[in-house]
């Protein structure tokens, strides 16, 4: 018989599914069609009951002591307007200051002066690869196989 060990990776682990449950339950109720109101509310009802039953395992294994980070707590749970704290201090980008970055990034035709430095190194790194001494010695492994194929290759 398998025993489950329940510590603090089996606790992030039934986290990370109850913000799976709960991902589920918003696109239920936004997207999935149903035939009837009885048939949304059954599929509603199986949903939350798993996911509650997850919920009251996490809460028990929190309260016995076993640690979490705060950032993989589920949505549900955490309080709102949270941040991650160590996030903002690391320098991270929060959300809306990604999507503006991503806007502007495509937003601008012309490439700046770090993507003109990216591409003179890739150029630069594909030229010193063809001119590389090792691979002048050593020649192609293509041509090699297939002058082993031919020297391999039977008489008719």
């Amino acid at each position: 018989m398998r025993t489950v060990v329940q510590d603090k990776y089996f606790l992030r682990d039934l986290h990370r599914e109850i913000d799976l449950y709960d991902r589920k339950l918003i696109h239920m109720l936004k997207h999935e069609a149903f035939a009837t109101d009885a048939l949304r509310d059954a599929a509603t009802r199986k949903l939350a009951t798993k996911r509650e039953a997850l919920a009251a395992t996490a809460k028990s294994l929190a309260a016995s002591g076993i640690e979490f980070q705060d950032h993989e707590l589920p949505r549900s749970f955490r309080p709102e307007g949270w941040t991650a704290p160590d996030a903002l201090a690391d320098g991270e980008a929060s959300a809306a200051q990604a999507a503006v970055a991503v806007t502007t990034l495509h937003r601008s035709e012309q490439p700046s002066a770090f993507g003109e430095q990216i591409a003179r190194l890739q150029r630069e790194r594909v030229l010193s690869e063809e001119e590389s001494p090792l691979a002048t010695a050593l020649g192609s492994w293509q041509d090699d196989l297939a002058a082993y194929k031919k020297k391999r290759q039977k008489t008719a």
